[in-house]
């Protein structure tokens, strides 16, 4: 039986409060792919309504995207929608479970069982699924079409993964699973905490983050076991990875946001204008440290550095 549960974390990830004195369940009873039968309804989408909260889109508030109204602002949100579920999908495939690969072989780990990592496993499999019948419901239901695509933030990730020594690769992509399943927690809370979110997202995104919370306080026990017991050349590595691993995978995917500007109508001047005008670097410094605060706690615990070289890349990000 699974005890991924977030009260049994060796630290408290931010965001968990609500499962402060819970009775802890088996897996079987809590996890979306077994709780969640029957999929919501997908009521008709309102002109007020958007796909993701507008705070995380600066962009989408800026004079030139105003005038253009209530639809663009909406068509912004459907393709902002449509880059974050991406994004999730690209993780969870390609860096999570490939870490579960890697960690299922790693010995003497007690912290998170074997049966814990499948569940995660499972998981992360399910949310890809959930997340390819939304798109379908969603097309029906709305018109809007939420097109497949790479993510920038993932190809960084991973091309740092790849350009790693062969002997420290399985090292490399248990680290960034262990940053990403850390981070995304925060973000998928935010991304619907709005009112005017269309409701079937809202569902969507609770019961993904309601799972990721899990998973998040697994991979706090896990690496608290892990890094320890690495050799010292080891955690050298480790801990010069760590920083360019949370800034690849949280600095703003610029590019993408400019295609969606254009895509409403701005041409490439405009676009670069409204994300000038809308995106400040020393903001998005503070939001990237801010987003990282569970893994630089936890890698700061654990005695690595990483979190002060972390704090120097993020205060020096700029639009590329």
């Amino acid at each position: 039986m699974s005890d991924l549960d977030p009260s049994a974390a060796g630290m408290r990830p931010r965001g968990s409060d609500d499962a402060r004195g819970h009775e802890q369940r088996p897996w079987r009873d809590v996890a979306a792919v077994t709780r969640c039968a029957t999929e919501a309804p997908f009521p008709p989408l309102q002109p007020d309504q958007l796909f993701f909260n507008v705070a995380l889109m600066p962009y989408a508030m800026h004079p030139l995207v105003c005038e253009r109204g209530q639809v663009a602002r909406q068509q912004l949100s459907a393709l902002r929608l449509a880059d974050y579920l991406n994004k999730t999908e690209r993780v969870e495939l390609n860096i999570v479970n490939r870490a579960i690969e890697q960690m299922l072989d790693i010995p003497s780990i007690t912290s998170v069982s074997r049966d814990d990592l499948l569940a995660i496993y499972t998981d992360e499999g399910f949310h890809t699924w959930m997340m390819e019948r939304f798109r379908g419901h969603l097309l029906t239901h709305t018109g809007y079409e939420l097109r497949q695509r790479e993510s920038l933030s993932v190809v960084r990730v991973l091309a740092l993964c790849a350009a790693v020594p062969a002997t420290h690769r399985g090292m490399a992509i248990v680290a960034a699973a262990s940053v990403t399943e850390t981070l995304i927690t925060g973000t998928l809370r935010r991304a619907a905490a709005c009112d005017d979110i269309y409701p079937p997202v809202r569902g969507l995104l609770a019961d993904h983050a309601a799972d990721e919370m899990r998973h998040q306080a697994a991979f706090v026990r896990f690496a608290g076991e892990w890094v320890p017991s690495l050799a010292p050349d080891e955690r050298t590595f480790l801990d010069s990875l760590l920083p360019d691993l949370m800034t690849a995978f949280l600095a703003p995917e610029v590019p993408a946001w400019r295609e969606h500007l254009c895509s409403i109508g701005l041409d490439a001047a405009e676009a670069d204008l409204v994300i000038h005008e809308s995106i400040d670097p020393l903001e998005v410094g503070v939001q990237m440290m801010e987003a990282a605060l569970v893994p630089r706690r936890l890698f700061e615990r654990l005695g690595m550095s990483c979190a002060e070289r972390f704090a120097q890349l993020a205060s020096r990000w700029r639009p590329p």
